[in-house]
């Protein structure tokens, strides 16, 4: 990313939303991070940055609290670890047991399923690291609640810590004894007794120095007392001395003991400090977002602003603390329009509007949420200049002018179609003429390297060149005339005028300057002005009644599709209509079919052959003239719907059959029949029987199947008594066949317990079916060897 000027962060007042992101973070890693903030170009770590903060608002905005706290940096503190032998300090100990534990709460937090549903990317940073739990195990073994180290940490630790206290309950009784007997004789003064050099003494009036034995530590500033150690007190004082130095010896030990047992985490260490200050830096983004009422907008690579209900961050808080209000800004520039030539009355917002462009844009490519409308289209940029205020330099001996020139140098230079550029009051700084001249130049020459931007101006030829030049667009801030006042507003589409004298006359500026300098600019320079304020509002009226009618054709082409589409479907639906009278009939039929069978069997035992082979015939042939019919209407009812539908069936397509859901993949296509691969089976199918669907997802519990119901009802009960042996298996195989196509789960089949034929023909059928799990005979009560129950 490159930006120029080197201080265009604190031109753009990118410097202050830092540090109110930095007043929002919990720990120095989170302040470093913005500290070094980067403004990037790749759209895709963009979009995961304002992803993780909307994530984090939105979850501070459910009331959810993450576990999250302070804590210090431990970096020095594990490069100091991974030496062999050394031994942390025990404050440096605390440090690491806090960001261990930080790191165990988040991932519990997350642990619950709900949590982590609705916090997918902040729960995916917190797991992408695993804290071995020993290791805080083993900090509690030896650190107490404050972080202390417990009296019980080692056997030796506890025996010392046993041994202090009998001896200073020891020193305790035999120095009170003491003081007592000399308070009694008053040789101490008000205080009795105090601390020197760590050791209890009295405090003892000079005078009566000489009647207390002991070792005399200190005296007052006046000299009229002094601290004695009594005599009889020193050697079990000495004693409890040497305790504590054989206790810091022992904690010492314990400390270095510890150290090599974190030394070998001290990568995880590292990576649970990153991710703490990761979620940190979000925590920080997700709050000053609320704080600031920001949004993430609709964010694209191609380079573009669209910004709606925009607001400078900067002036809002501002504003807010004084109790004003800010006035949000719509900037969206149509057609082929790149560049924003925007004039107006000083302290009308133009200098305000260009920063906050500036600043929002910048903002949104640091992965921050920004002040303006969810609606807002925000482009990416790889350049951003910015040539605002007085840039006169004294250590380069440069004028304000001649600065303003270097900088315009850099930027035709270094410009492209990736660009945005900011110039406020373009051309100031030297002779009108001349400067106006200039900077239509360079404003030709940037146009023509087609960058964006947005430029403010008091130049009418500026003005003037927007008006007749493609890619640049006029714009101006609003100013009631009637009071003398800027509202503010800004519109995009016509040029604005300075007001300079109207706002002269309001200042109180003699009437007579006002009037000899509208002398000498005469009437052509203010109607000149007025000329091109008409001139681009008339443009900007054709613009838009060009705009309203290329919509009312594109709304009429829609229409004619539509229609065309809705009197295609109303022809389709009207077959489908006949087809599913025909399958009805068909289905009537069936039924016929069903009771011939019956009806052909008690012909069978009456021997009359002749008769059931003529109703057979009949039968038949009603049955093929009805399928003929269905088939025909099929063809042309469904050929026009898959000649109307946008996905083609080919080879590899995914289909599902017309009348179910189950889907499968198309192997080979002859003529108008396709072999189609469902589940297991390769079946040959007409193509208008087929529907094109997208690719199923499969479950890893039942690879192959589609995870789909069939949304016709399938028959999962048969009743194959009194068939023959042949119609019989006939009837079951086919009822299995349909209850695979249509994912059944259990089915049911009588068959008579008999001789047992029947029973053993289904049984051997049933073994050809892989996909079967259980196959089983009920209870008495529900048929017994009678039925057959198959579960897939």
């Amino acid at each position: 990313m490159f930006l120029y000027p080197k201080d265009i962060r604190e031109k753009l007042e990118f410097n202050k939303i830092i540090d109110h992101l930095k007043s929002e973070c919990l720990s120095d890693t989170g302040k470093h991070y913005f500290d070094h903030l980067e403004i990037l170009s790749n759209i895709d770590t963009i979009q995961r940055l304002l992803n993780e903060t909307e994530e984090y608002k939105k979850a501070i905005e459910r009331g959810e609290h993450y576990p999250m706290g302070s804590f210090e940096s431990i970096t020095d503190d594990v490069a100091l670890l991974r030496k062999e032998g050394y031994t942390l300090d025990i404050d440096s100990i605390r440090n690491i047991y806090r960001i261990v534990t930080l790191g165990l709460e988040m991932i519990t937090y997350f642990q619950n399923p709900d949590r982590a549903k609705i916090n997918p990317i902040i729960n995916e940073i917190v797991h992408s690291v695993y804290i071995d739990r020993k290791l805080i195990d083993e900090i509690d073994r030896i650190l107490d609640e404050e972080g202390e180290v417990r009296p019980d940490a080692s056997p030796a630790l506890m025996k010392i810590s046993k041994s202090i206290r009998v001896k200073e309950r020891e020193l305790d009784q035999l120095f009170n004894s003491i003081l007592e007997t000399y308070r009694n004789q008053g040789c101490l003064v008000d205080t009795y007794e105090s601390l020197r050099n760590g050791r209890r003494v009295l405090t003892v009036a000079v005078e009566h120095k000489r009647k207390v034995s002991g070792i005399i530590h200190d005296e007052s500033a006046t000299g009229k007392t002094v601290y004695i150690e009594p005599e009889h007190v020193v050697a079990l004082n000495q004693q409890v001395y040497n305790l504590y130095a054989e206790r810091r010896s022992e904690i010492y030990k314990i400390l270095r003991a510890l150290c090599d047992f974190i030394r070998p985490f001290a990568d995880t260490l590292l990576a649970v400090q990153e991710i703490l200050g990761k979620i940190d830096t979000i925590r920080a983004k997700a709050r000053f977002a609320m704080r600031i009422q920001a949004v993430k907008p609709i964010v694209q690579q191609k380079p573009i602003f669209a910004f709606k209900e925009a607001f400078n961050p900067v002036l809002y808080i501002k504003n807010e603390a004084a109790g004003l209000p800010v006035v949000p800004f719509n900037l969206e520039l149509h057609g082929n329009n790149r560049i924003l030539i925007l004039s107006g009355p000083n302290a009308g917002g133009k200098s305000v509007a260009l920063k906050s462009v500036g600043l929002l844009q910048m903002m949104l490519q640091a992965g921050m949420l920004v002040t303006v409308n969810e609606n807002s289209k925000f482009g990416i940029f790889k350049k951003i200049f910015s040539d605002i205020g007085d840039q006169q330099s004294i250590e380069d001996d440069l004028s304000t002018y001649s600065s303003h020139l270097r900088n315009m140098k850099i930027m035709t230079e270094e410009s492209d179609k990736t660009t945005l550029v900011l110039i406020d009051e373009f051309g100031s700084g030297t002779d009108p003429k001349i400067g106006g001249a200039i900077a239509e130049a360079i404003l030709k020459d940037l146009n023509h390297k087609k960058v964006f931007g947005v430029i403010t101006t008091h130049y009418s030829n500026l003005k003037f060149f927007a008006f007749k030049e493609h890619g640049l667009v006029n714009g101006s801030m609003e100013f009631d005339q009637a009071h003398l006042l800027p509202t503010f507003r800004m519109h995009v589409g016509k040029p604005g005028s300075s007001f300079a004298y109207e706002i002269a006359a309001k200042t109180g500026l003699d009437e007579r300057i006002i009037k000899y300098a509208q002398h000498k600019t005469g009437k052509n320079e203010k109607a000149i002005d007025d000329m091109l304020i008409t001139l681009m509002a008339e443009k900007k009226e054709y613009e838009d009644k060009f705009a309203l009618l290329l919509d009312k054709e594109d709304r009429l082409d829609k229409l004619i599709a539509s229609y065309d589409h809705m009197h295609a479907e109303l022809d389709i639906k009207s077959k489908k209509l006949k087809i599913q009278a025909k399958e009805a009939s068909m289905r009537t039929v069936a039924d016929q079919q069903h009771e011939l069978k019956k009806l052909l069997k008690e012909i069978k035992h009456s021997k009359d052959e002749e008769k059931a082979l003529q109703a057979a015939i009949a039968i038949k042939k009603k049955q093929e003239t009805e399928l003929k019919a269905l088939e025909s209407l099929k063809m042309e009812a469904f050929a026009k719907e898959i000649a109307h539908n946008a996905r083609k069936i080919q080879v590899g397509s995914f289909v599902r059959l017309r009348d179910g859901s189950t889907t499968g993949e198309i192997l080979s296509i002859n003529k108008n029949i396709a072999e189609v691969q469902m589940g297991f089976m390769k079946l040959k199918l007409p193509l208008v029987d087929l529907v094109p669907v997208n690719e199923p997802v499969v479950s890893s519990q039942n690879a192959g199947l589609s995870p789909a119901f069939s949304k016709v009802k399938v028959d999962t009960e048969i009743d194959i008594r009194e068939y023959t042996k042949l119609d019989a298996i006939q009837m079951v195989q086919e009822f299995m066949d349909q209850a695979l196509m249509h994912n059944a789960y259990e089915l049911k089949i009588i068959h008579g317990i008999g001789t047992g034929v029947l029973k053993n023909e289904v049984r051997k059928l049933l073994k050809q079916y892989k996909d079967i799990r259980e196959i089983w005979h009920p209870d008495p009560d529900q048929g017994g060897e009678g039925v057959t129950f198959v579960r897939f």
